[in-house]
């Protein structure tokens, strides 16, 4: 393809004939060369050409047909400027602008024009063409067809003659004539006829709109003048009030005029009550004929012992269009379908020899040819000897049951929005995948999972009609981008599966892979959207380990979530460390659900200081457990896990209920020290319906003051889903409950995030308060955030202060309160309660304290719930 480029005068020619031998009959033998496709090019009446993208549009190529113009090739070629100048000049100016529009949109191009020819012959010609490409995008040139569509143009004049004359008829002709406004349904005009059958006159009827004749409501009234206007349907029947109140039946005709640049539509109305009276009674004898007819529907056959027909009712003569002699010489075997024949004879011959009851489904040729499903039943009547001396059958039309069935298995095995097949096919053709595989091992497969990027997003911004449109526009470009024999299936949701089989390697399903993805990248038009997403994928690839069909699912699953961890519209192949990854995740949620069963966790105590005077304001609790096997585990080893699984909840309500019933012992020995405690909260947390409950709840249990607990969230955590975040913030406020933004600096940090949220605190972090010794840009951000906590009267804490450096200079800015090493790490609650007991040596340095709980481990702190 990419040589075939290069050849610029030749790729238009061979382009557009590529296009004309697939929907020509017979000139399949064209595709054998390009001088065949040249040459039939050369003998069409139809114009091609080719030419530079830019003015005067020089022509690279044009086929013979353009000397009809009188020009010689040898003239198109020689004046450049040619081109330009056969066009009409009252519609050169505007031709040009939409051609360099269309360039610079990238468009094609499709319009009429007028064309003069060298004798001065004016044509109507249509020009329709597109640019093409070079390897680097840019434009190589225009290629097109050009019509000569002047017979068409005289026609249209002369229709329009005709359009005169037929409004002429309008006064002339008897039948009953309206012509009404397109738009508003205004009645313009009516001839005499329409005067005398509605008996108004003719100024009277002007005064009119077509809703106060017709009796149904307004709205549906229009609704039809719009299925009138745009020709979706010319006839209707309506019923129609006349000026004495008498209501008619009547049958509109209508068809869709333009009169200076008005819709219009005009309509003959014809009286069809009596009609309509006649098939009403029509209608009700029919009704009462089928009622009594709705018995002997079937078809009803007698035969003789050895099956041969001696009798057959009149609904079977019917249904197959033959006699009674025709259908007793021939018999039922000449009807059924060839497929069902075999089964069918089989069953009636067991039949015959057993005198057993006969039963079969099949396909019966009605009259028409058409093959319907039937049921088939016969029972034997017996003499006083127990020998046969009659079978008595039926056959009853079961097709409409036969689609139903087929369509709710149908249904069953594949997805309504889509029509892909769903998760109970897929997993049926890659259980024959697995076992065709182990039955012969040089038979390879691959599983690719497809989760979309953003689809959420789509989906709740543009809403579920887009999104289900994106899905269905996404499942057609993936079918697109697989073999026949491959399987595209949709799981739920915005999750697809493709089961590539008898692939050679696996590169294979890479290259598949890279397709998709760039094929789901280009955008989606929907409605009047431009819609961009991208999917990420997961592969696995089968090779000499034995899995279960579920388990290539699985993997492909896990490697898709792998490379949505890697950063989206990508892809990853499933290998053994994912697995190994995947049972440590699973052992570790096991173990976190024993953690809380068995009370693994505990609590350890940081003390955030008055930096003037070195006292213990507060404790910010943070959470460590206990592991039997691996000794103390810091938060960020376990807190993921936990936020993915859910248990972050009972987690967070334990610390916050431990922390609260400690600082209210602590409060109860030292009476002295207004303490308080400061908690953490996850974002699962803080969205949880029953949050402001359970705190409620915890502060009743411990007795501690609503106005010594603190809790902290992030920024992202609160932007992540803000409404909910202020409904839940301000009941906390509510109970007389601080509230603190923690990592200030790092999220969202707007003016408007501060004016909108209530909080009491910020705290800087520590990635501005640890750069200070080094970096002045980080100092003045601390400095910022301290005067904007001033002039907001907001309290700010210095968090990860570890030098006396970083304390000096949050000294020198203003900074009161502070957190860090350089004062204490976090303390087990023994520990922290000696701390409390002995104060912080007068240098700040860190206090003694008793690491017995974290021997053998490096003790990070971890200022977050999490």
């Amino acid at each position: 393809m990419h040589q075939e480029k290069k050849r610029l005068p030749k790729k238009p020619i061979v382009a557009y004939i590529g296009e004309l031998a697939e929907k020509i009959d017979g000139i399949d033998v064209l595709r054998e060369s390009e001088a065949k496709y040249r040459g039939f090019i050369e003998n069409l009446s139809v114009m091609f050409y080719a030419a530079e993208p830019r003015p005067p549009y020089a022509p690279i190529y044009i086929s013979p047909a353009f000397e009809q113009f009188g020009y010689l090739l040898e003239e198109w070629r020689e004046n450049l400027d040619l081109w330009v100048r056969v066009i009409h000049p009252d519609d050169r100016d505007w031709v040009l602008k939409k051609t360099e529009s269309a360039m610079r949109a990238g468009e094609e191009i499709d319009y009429e024009y007028r064309m003069t020819a060298k004798n001065g012959d004016v044509h109507w010609v249509r020009d329709r063409g597109s640019f093409v490409r070079g390897e680097r995008g840019d434009v190589i040139c225009w290629q097109g067809i050009i019509l000569d569509v002047s017979e068409r143009k005289q026609a249209e004049e002369a229709l329009k003659e005709s359009e005169r004359r037929y409004r002429q008829m309008f006064e002339k002709n008897q039948a009953i004539k309206i012509l009404m406004d397109a738009d508003t349904g205004a009645i313009v005009d009516t001839n005499s006829a329409a005067c005398k059958f509605y008996k108004y006159g003719q100024a009277e009827f002007k005064t009119k709109n077509i809703t106060d004749l017709n009796t149904l409501p307004a709205e549906q009234v229009i609704a039809e003048m719009r299925l009138a206007r745009s020709e979706e349907r010319n006839y209707f029947l309506f019923r129609h009030r006349l000026a004495s109140g008498e209501v008619r039946d009547v049958e509109v005709h209508t068809s869709p005029l333009q009169d200076q640049n008005r819709n219009l539509l005009y309509s003959i109305v014809r009286d069809v009550t009596e009609r309509k009276q006649t098939e009403q009674a029509l209608q009700e004898s029919e009704a009462r004929y089928r009622s009594l007819s709705e018995g002997i529907m079937h078809q009803v056959w007698t035969a003789q012992p050895d099956g041969k027909l001696d009798y057959v009712n009149n609904r079977t003569l019917e249904y197959f269009g033959h006699t009674f002699e025709q259908m007793l010489g021939e018999g039922w075997q000449a009807v059924v379908h060839p497929e069902d024949l075999p089964d069918c004879i089989k069953r009636w011959t067991y039949s015959l020899e057993t005198g057993n009851d006969y039963q079969a489904e099949f396909r019966l040729r009605r009259h028409d040819g058409e093959y319907l499903w039937h049921k088939a039943r016969a029972t034997v009547g017996l003499d006083a000897n127990g020998e046969i001396v009659k079978w008595y059958g039926t056959s009853t039309d079961i097709n409409d049951k036969k689609i139903a069935e087929a369509k709710l298995s149908h249904n069953a095995l594949h997805d309504a929005l889509t029509n892909l097949p769903n998760r109970v096919k897929f997993m049926n053709h890659l259980e024959r995948a697995v076992s065709r595989s182990e039955c012969n091992p040089a038979f390879k497969f691959a599983v690719l999972f497809l989760d979309l990027d953003r689809f959420k997003i789509i989906n709740d911004s543009l809403g579920h009609t887009i999104g289900d449109k994106l899905l269905i526009s996404i499942a057609e470009r993936l079918e697109s981008c697989v073999r026949p024999g491959d399987i595209v299936a949709r799981l739920g949701g915005d999750e697809f599966t493709i089961l590539l089989s008898n692939i050679n390697e696996p590169s294979d399903a890479v290259r598949v892979a890279n397709r998709l993805l760039e094929k789901l990248s280009a955008p989606y038009n929907l409605d009047a959207y431009e819609v961009f997403t991208s999917a990420s994928i997961g592969i696995i690839v089968s090779d000499e380990h034995r899995r279960q069909p579920e388990d290539f699912l699985r993997d492909a699953d896990t490697a898709m979530y792998r490379a949505k961890e890697a950063g989206k519209s990508r892809y990853e192949i499933f290998d053994r460390e994912m697995h190994i990854r995947n049972m440590k995740l699973l052992q570790l949620e096991n173990d976190l659900r024993r953690a809380i069963e068995q009370n693994e966790f505990r609590v350890f105590y940081q003390p955030i200081v008055e930096l003037e005077t070195g006292e213990i304001s507060e404790f910010e609790a943070l959470i460590r457990w206990q592991h039997p096997q691996h000794g103390l585990v810091l938060p960020d080893e376990f807190v993921c896990i936990a936020e993915e699984t859910g248990l972050i909840i009972p987690i967070g309500k334990w610390i916050l209920e431990a922390a609260c019933r400690q600082t209210a012992e602590w409060q109860k020995s030292f009476p002295t020290r207004n303490l308080s405690v400061s908690v953490n909260l996850s974002a699962k947390q803080l969205m949880h319906p029953n949050l402001t409950a359970q705190v409620s709840e915890i502060l009743a249990k411990t007795g501690l003051n609503a106005r010594s607990l603190k809790l902290e969230v992030t920024e992202t955590m609160v932007m992540g889903n803000s409404d909910r975040a202020l409904s839940v913030i301000s009941d906390l406020k509510n109970l007389g409950i601080s509230v603190s933004t923690d990592d200030f600096g790092t999220g969202y940090s707007s003016l408007s995030y501060l004016h909108r949220f209530p909080f009491d605190r910020l705290k800087i972090d520590r990635s501005f308060v640890g750069k200070m010794d080094s970096d002045v840009k980080s100092e003045a951000i601390v400095r910022t955030i301290l005067l904007l906590g001033q002039n907001l009267d907001i309290e700010v804490v210095a968090e990860g202060i570890e030098t006396e450096t970083q304390l000096a200079g949050l000294h020198r800015l203003g900074c009161r309160t502070g957190q860090g090493f350089l004062f204490s790490v976090p303390l087990a609650a023994p520990s922290a309660a000696q701390l409390l007991r002995d104060g912080l040596p007068n240098d700040y340095r860190p206090a003694p304290f008793s690491y017995g709980e974290t021997v053998g481990r490096e003790v990070v702190e971890v200022d977050k719930i999490q």
